[in-house]
């Protein structure tokens, strides 16, 4: 009798053991799928971007934009002076950040030469060659 007990024991701490690993992976299962909902829900706040010397510009809702010259940026500036990928706006860590692209005649913020990722306001003017744009964030964003 003592052997159907221990195999019957042995059944139970098998079950049991399988029943724990079961609700864990389950947990872990909710919480990602939770976290995959936040992050589809936190999304970059709009930008509009104006080019200085005309009436109407773009507004943008991805969070990495491309700005130059070439056929494959999110902003096209069809200038000689600016490069074929010249400066990256990206939005992380909740604020809008600008970069440059190792551009030929280099990303300027508000008169100031751009070497490392730089924080950009509402109202700030971005110079890519001889090129000025204005930069537009929604009231309360960064």
């Amino acid at each position: 009798m003592s052997g159907v007990v221990l195999l019957f024991l042995r059944v139970v701490l098998a079950i049991l053991l399988y029943a724990f690993l079961g609700v864990g992976l389950y947990q872990l299962w909710l919480d990602l799928r939770r976290q995959s909902e936040l992050l589809a829900v936190r999304q970059s706040p709009p930008l509009s971007l104006r080019r200085a010397d005309e009436p109407a510009g773009r507004s943008f809702t991805q969070p990495e934009l491309i700005l130059g010259r070439g056929s494959a940026c999110d902003f096209i500036v069809d200038d000689p002076t600016v490069s074929s990928r010249h400066a990256r706006l990206s939005f992380h860590q909740g604020q809008w950040w600008l970069d440059d692209l190792a551009s030929t005649n280099g990303t300027f913020l508000n008169g100031e030469i751009v070497k490392d990722p730089a924080l950009v306001t509402n109202g700030d003017k971005v110079l890519l060659g001889q090129v000025e744009l204005d930069i537009s964030l929604p009231v309360g964003s960064s």
